[in-house]
C-alpha cells in the first residue's frame, strides 16, 4: 500500500519536488481528485490507452506486452477482457 501511495504522489506531483502537501490524502485535497478535475482521465482510461499503445508496437504479441507492462500474461487478458480490447 506504501508503494502505490508513493507512486501515486510522484505520478500526480506537479513539479519534480515532492512537498509535504502531495501526500495529503483526505478527500478534498488528494492530488488524484484534482487532477481528475482538471483533466477527466480516470486511472482505468489511462491503464487501457497504456495497454493499447503496448499491444500496438509489439504487433498484438501478448507475451511481450505483458512483459513490457510488467504484469503476467494471465492478468493482461483479465485486463483485455474488462476493457474489452
Amino acid at each position: 500500500e506504501l508503494q502505490h501511495a508513493v507512486e501515486r504522489v510522484v505520478i500526480m506531483a506537479e513539479g519534480d519536488v515532492l512537498r509535504p502537501q502531495d501526500f495529503s490524502f483526505s478527500p478534498l485535497e488528494t492530488p488524484l481528485r484534482s487532477a481528475e478535475e482538471k483533466q477527466d482521465l480516470r486511472l482505468d482510461e489511462i491503464e487501457k490507452s497504456t495497454i493499447q499503445r503496448v499491444i500496438d508496437k509489439h504487433q498484438g504479441n501478448i507475451t511481450k506486452a505483458a512483459k513490457e507492462l510488467g504484469i503476467t500474461r494471465t492478468a493482461l487478458y483479465r485486463r483485455l477482457g474488462k476493457y474489452d480490447i
